[in-house]
């Protein structure tokens, strides 16, 4: 279930977002120059509850500017409130073009930096968690600019209701670039702290998400909601500052769950389940796969049996998995911390099966199940030794991978007391990718993991496309 909050973080980073490329540089040639410090203060919302607060400070400076944004966010998950702290300060040109970010995201669980600077056509970044830094580099076709400078452009130019424009942002928290849609809607009257204020509303599309803004006639950010139910207002930083006064604010967890009219009778001993899905587009997610088989909008899914794979030695020898095998910035399979917890781990067994068997083994019994607020990292979770579903599987994935053993993340829901949850797990290669569930002990997984996309964090954004929409009906459980 720690997949809803990375699901909140991503959303919040997504209305926040600080760094855009647009199609060609020369549209940021008439933007308006900032001349006097500027200050705005956002309250958080989700669902009508207040659930944090977000600032941003623009600062002239004499070859550019200087930008400020920070968040807070107060989240109950299962019954433990968390507390997570996001800050972002970048120093920009003044046609708005980075030169440098500084990304922190810190929680009672986790700590986590990256740093960027662009350079010669690419972005250096460094990246801290876990106690350990790791360096990499993004090659540019041309710089990104910051979103600050997005909304005046766009009050400006009087742009032509309805077109769209494609912008290419990055985002600090995935190190990933991703594509945004951007389209003017109108003009309208919104009301804001009892005050009518005439508006331009904007529509921001990232990942199936739609971001609508509306703001004022200086490009400064009045409102901005999502059809998840996260939404920012303008307050004053008194207000925003105010968060509700319920001792325990809503559950996130169970607030996004998907609930059944039907309950799954002994989910864990199914062999067979199919079921209806709507709500969403499903040619937007690789359904079709493995133990998972779609026809129209029913997905049948069918338990793999251990008993009928081939095994193999390893490490495998197989090029074409050779992805499924590297070190990742997220997923260091290849730290000397990692590799010597393997070595452990396995004691030498160099049977594929038998050594999955063991590090599944080895992760439930050694991590402690707790609702975690992070960016999963598998050198913190080896230190830190608790988390949920992401943290167990980032750790699962990076052990299997050191041992030779190909491995990767799938997200999707999972059956649990009469509802499906958003949910994190691994695959490994035994022949053919096999589920196992690390935080349920569960190796094959049952039958209620539903799998809707695979891939590291950057890849996991896509989920936010389903929350608040997909629907399930069990057609049959057997």
């Amino acid at each position: 279930m720690a997949i809803v909050l990375f699901w909140c973080l991503m959303n919040i980073l997504l209305l926040r977002r600080e760094l855009w490329a647009p199609p060609a540089p020369v549209l940021l040639h008439t933007v308006t120059a900032i001349t006097e410090p500027m200050e705005e203060w956002w309250g958080i919302y989700y669902r009508g509850e207040k659930i944090g607060y977000a600032a941003q400070k623009i600062t002239p400076e004499t070859e550019g500017y200087l930008v400020w944004d920070s968040s807070l966010l107060r989240l109950n998950l299962l019954g433990t409130v968390k507390t997570v702290e996001t800050r972002l300060q970048m120093t920009a040109a003044a046609n708005w073009a980075l030169r440098e970010f500084d990304f922190d995201l810190r929680s009672e669980d986790v700590r986590f930096k990256a740093r960027g600077k662009v350079a010669a056509g690419k972005l250096h970044l460094e990246v801290e968690s876990g106690g350990q830094r790791t360096d990499k580099e993004l090659p540019m076709s041309q710089p990104p600019y910051l979103l600050a400078a997005l909304k005046p452009y766009i009050v400006t130019q009087n742009l032509e209701l309805g077109k769209e424009q494609l912008f290419s942002t990055f985002d600090p928290s995935t190190l990933s670039q991703q594509i945004t849609t951007v389209t003017v809607e109108g003009r309208e009257q919104i009301k804001i702290g009892g005050k009518t204020e005439p508006a331009l509303r904007i529509r921001q599309r990232f990942k199936g998400i739609s971001v609508v803004s509306w703001v004022d006639g200086s490009g400064r950010t009045l409102k901005e909601e999502t059809p998840t139910g996260l939404s920012l207002v303008r307050q004053k930083e008194e207000e925003a500052k105010i968060l509700a006064t319920r001792a325990t604010p809503l559950d996130l967890i169970s607030q996004t769950s998907v609930p059944l009219e039907t309950p799954i009778a002994e989910p864990t001993k199914k062999n067979l389940l199919k079921v209806k899905l709507s709500g969403f587009n499903l040619a937007h997610f690789p359904l079709n796969g493995g133990r998972q088989r779609l026809t129209e909008d029913t997905l049948e899914i069918q338990r793999e049996d251990l008993n009928r794979l081939r095994s193999y030695r390893r490490p495998i020898r197989d090029a074409s998995l050779a992805p499924y095998l590297q070190s990742t910035p997220f997923l260091q399979s290849d730290h000397p911390q990692i590799r010597a917890l393997a070595v452990r781990v396995l004691g030498g067994e160099a049977d594929a099966l038998k050594a999955v068997e063991r590090i599944r083994k080895w992760v439930y019994d050694g991590l402690v199940k707790v609702p975690t607020v992070s960016i999963p990292n598998a050198l913190e979770v080896l230190q830190t030794r608790r988390g949920d579903c992401n943290e167990h599987t980032v750790l699962f994935n990076a052990i299997a991978r050191a041992s030779g053993i190909p491995a990767r993340t799938v997200v999707g829901v999972v059956y649990l007391r009469g509802a499906f949850y958003y949910h994190a797990w691994s695959e490994v290669w035994l022949g053919q990718w096999i589920s196992v569930d690390s935080v349920l002990d569960q190796f094959p997984a049952d039958v209620t993991h539903i799998k809707f996309l695979e891939g590291d964090i950057d890849r996991q954004i896509d989920i936010l496309e389903l929350i608040g929409k997909l629907k399930i009906k069990v057609v049959e459980a057997s």
